[in-house]
């Protein structure tokens, strides 16, 4: 398959036109980040680049890791002219992209077809309604964190003048900490209204919901094959900041992960949510669409109990706990763990001063063709980078 990285799908999806123009911000990362499918994909996989081949970094990837997916130019494609293109999401602009590619390079490459239903799948209120399926199924799991649904301004207002505890506006369509407001409890502001007011008009409804005392954020990654069947690939563990963005992932051993989330949920009640995923994805996803699912989740407390949060995010595409489960299990030492970090800085030059730093300070080492202890960008990065993606592993 050729595996392609286009961020920021969810946007795409609720413009849901072809001609779609992201960000610029988006665009650079694309750009600068297109080898990362690499990490999650196989031997006979090959990754649509959107930066200059890097010959040093490439020639050191196929020293090392001779396995890993190779990184094609746009120009290229004429030599593989009927493979299947896998997108790190689905979105009409992604596939319209390819389309054109077909045109102007005479190839016949293998494309997802849009389906109107992924509008409603990658939305935060498909998410909603199966959080309020695995509540009504599931007594461990609280009714009291599903959100609300508000498309009108006054019915935020009234929601939070009503409430008792404090309060998270959502983006219906936004995902990795984006799209986020936290609400006063002592009511609306001017900001807050400005704020809310554009979201209703790009996105026609905010999800509300309480803020909890979050103390693990983490994901279960599953594989749909478009047919029905669905595949659990894995826990991810990962890490934000205080207001929710994404800061990278942990990279070890899946019974680690396991032994961190059961110090304060019982495994049953995460067989159980892990169980109830699998029998709404078969059910609403699996039988149109062929891809990963993420869930993201959280631990948090509440009146001196831990509770799940068993469905924050439905993210209907490729995701960074994904690519760290894979890349853990593909070339990564089994008696080393680390980590996984996606970084960012506008400052020309500052992340490439950081990357040459970086190997002075964690030189690689490498036992029994994986890697053991180190810095490894898994990314080409020059002088003009502004992303950041990398790992630092160690020996335990």
């Amino acid at each position: 398959m050729i595996l392609f990285f286009n961020p920021g799908h969810e946007t795409a999806v609720k413009n849901s036109s072809p001609y779609y123009t992201a960000p610029a911000n988006i665009v650079s990362m694309q750009k600068e980040l297109s080898f990362l499918p690499a990490w999650y994909g196989t031997a006979c996989d090959l990754v649509l680049t959107g930066e200059k081949n890097d010959t040093e970094f490439h020639s050191f990837l196929s020293d090392n890791f001779p396995s890993l997916p190779k990184g094609i130019a746009e120009e290229s494609l004429y030599r593989y002219p009927e493979m299947e293109v896998s997108l790190w999401g689905i979105s009409p602009q992604a596939i319209y992209y390819f389309k054109e590619l077909n045109k102007k390079y005479d190839t016949s490459l293998i494309l997802t077809e849009w389906n109107d239903i992924y509008t409603y799948l990658n939305s935060r209120q498909a998410a909603g309604d199966c959080l309020r399926d695995i509540a009504a199924n599931i007594p461990e799991v609280s009714k009291s964190i599903v959100p609300c649904f508000c498309n009108k301004l006054e019915d935020i207002e009234e929601v939070v003048n009503n409430s008792a505890s404090k309060l998270l506006a959502k983006a219906p369509y936004s995902s990795s900490g984006r799209g986020l407001l936290w609400l006063p409890e002592t009511g609306l502001t001017r900001t807050e209204r400005q704020i809310l007011h554009g979201i209703l008009k790009k996105q026609a409804s905010v999800s509300i919901e309480r803020v909890l005392d979050k103390r693990v954020d983490f994901a279960m990654e599953f594989i749909c094959d478009g047919q029905g069947g669905v595949d659990f690939a894995g826990y991810s563990l990962f890490y934000t900041t205080d207001k929710g963005a994404y800061q990278g992932n942990y990279l070890g051993p899946q019974e680690n992960i396991v032994n961190e989330l059961t110090k304060n949920i019982a495994l049953s009640l995460l067989d159980k949510v892990r169980l109830a995923l699998i029998a709404i994805l078969k059910e609403k996803y699996s039988p149109v669409y062929k891809g990963c699912i993420g869930v993201d989740m959280l631990i948090y407390k509440e009146e001196d109990e831990y509770k799940i949060h068993p469905c924050l995010e439905i993210n209907m595409r490729y995701n960074m706990g994904y690519l760290a489960i894979r890349l853990y299990e593909n070339y990564i030492s089994p008696l080393s763990d680390g980590r996984y970090y996606m970084d960012f800085c506008s400052r020309e030059g500052e992340i490439y001063n950081r990357h040459k730093l970086m190997e002075e300070q964690y030189p690689v080492v490498f036992k029994d063709n994986r890697l053991a202890e180190g810095y490894l960008p898994l990314c080409p990065v020059n002088y003009n980078s502004r992303y950041w993606a990398y790992i630092i592993v160690k020996l335990v």
